[in-house]
């Protein structure tokens, strides 16, 4: 990968992310229990999705001090709009642990963030990046197939997003600054404009630099959307 190409991809990003930005209340906040809370709910789910669980979530637990005195039916029953019916005791679960190992405090180091039940390094850094600001890359489905797609970034795992070079990989391409606004600007940029099927390759702001789309043209002409 050509550093200049990376830097070309990290300018994009960050210029479409300042016109496109979609904006939900998790990513006003800098409360590191509101920002866990969601990247919880976001898992496997729609943002759109999210937003009004989220919202009477909040308005109902506003700490977790409330949270772990809740009754575990009526976490379900808030969630469950989203499926996924583990994450009610999943959050009761972690809130238990916080309470007892960090006096009700989400903490800000990644051992313990993964030390919490059912939470991974995608969530740990999350929590990191946008409540403690700290310059830590963000590996999804979707940040792996636009990297795969732009730079032919390739994992030998079945799981790429479980790979360490996947993880190095996207920590050399975070931006020095603006690494925060980067990070959202993957996870929209992949949900809008380079989705799984039919990406909008014709509004993609990297396609200049991106071998798939030279691939795409050269072998199929110019189809796509």
């Amino acid at each position: 990968m050509l550093r200049r190409d990376a830097t070309r991809f990290q300018k994009a990003m960050l210029a479409w992310y300042k016109k496109n930005l979609r904006h939900y209340p998790w990513r006003l906040e800098n409360d590191p229990y509101k920002i866990l809370i969601a990247e919880i709910m976001l898992q496997q789910t729609n943002a759109d999705k999210v937003e009004p669980v989220y919202t009477e979530f909040i308005s109902k637990y506003q700490s977790i001090n409330i949270l772990v005195q809740s009754d575990i039916q009526d976490l379900k029953a808030l969630l469950s709009p989203l499926g996924l019916d583990y994450r009610a005791e999943r959050l009761k679960n972690i809130a238990e642990k916080l309470v007892i190992e960090h006096s009700g405090a989400v903490p800000g180091t990644e051992k313990s963030l993964l030390s919490l039940p059912g939470i991974g390094r995608y969530v740990s850094n999350a929590v990191l990046c946008f409540a403690y600001s700290k310059r830590v890359a963000l590996v999804d489905v979707n940040t792996v197939r636009l990297y795969g797609r732009v730079f032919n970034f390739q994992s030998q795992k079945n799981r790429p997003r479980d790979d360490n070079k996947t993880w190095e990989f996207a920590i050399q391409m975070l931006p020095r600054v603006n690494f925060k606004e980067y990070n959202l600007a993957l996870l929209d940029f992949s949900s809008i404009i380079c989705l799984a099927k039919k990406p909008h390759c014709v509004r993609c702001t990297v396609s200049s630099i991106c071998l798939y789309r030279e691939q795409h043209v050269q072998t199929n002409g110019d189809q796509t959307r």
